[in-house]
């Protein structure tokens, strides 16, 4: 999905959905929505402990819509992914720093901050996650030592992950050669 098919998704989410919701996203679909040219996905990564909806409400909204909620691994389309704590690689939101990326009537679509974002994608670190990560430099000032304490307060697996470590050092000398920061 690119952006204007994301948006009509939630547009038509919003009117499904029978109460009020929050979901808190990050991934591609974070992205998309804070305009990195190019920038497409066929799912929408969903923070569960962080979002505010109803669960049941949310899989017959995003089934209505044709954005099912974590789909069986043989599905193609696009759809939601329902992240659960064990598999969250996000530090909890500062109440206050959530960035909102996208409000209907019923929906509201928030974020994390800009290091949050950052942090979450030293996870895989690949070519992917590298210019989303470059995007988001290019679009403000942020200093490495922001994005390592955000590293930091990565939920503990992640934290302390000796790949994550690896990959924010390899941050660290490709934000030299990028000159973004």
């Amino acid at each position: 999905m690119d952006k204007q098919t994301l948006i009509t998704y939630l547009e038509d989410m919003d009117v499904a959905l029978k109460s009020k919701a929050i979901l808190y996203i990050y991934g591609s679909a974070a992205f998309i929505l804070l305009d990195e040219p190019g920038r497409t996905s066929l799912d929408i990564d969903v923070a569960a402990p962080y979002s505010e909806v109803n669960e049941k409400d949310l899989r017959e909204a995003g089934e209505s819509v044709g954005l099912p909620v974590n789909p069986d691994d043989e599905y193609s389309g696009d759809h939601i992914e329902w992240i659960g704590p064990l598999r969250l690689c996000l530090q909890p939101p500062t109440a206050g720093s959530e960035i909102t990326l996208w409000q209907g009537a019923k929906l509201r679509i928030q974020t994390g901050t800009v290091t949050e974002l950052i942090a979450s994608k030293l996870i895989r670190y690949d070519d992917i996650d590298q210019s989303d990560i470059r995007y988001l430099l290019s679009q403000g000032h942020v200093s490495f030592s922001d994005i390592e304490s955000a590293t930091k307060r990565l939920p503990p697996a992640f934290a302390n992950d000796p790949l994550v470590m690896e990959h924010l050092a390899n941050l660290k000398t490709d934000i030299e050669v990028w000159g973004v920061a």
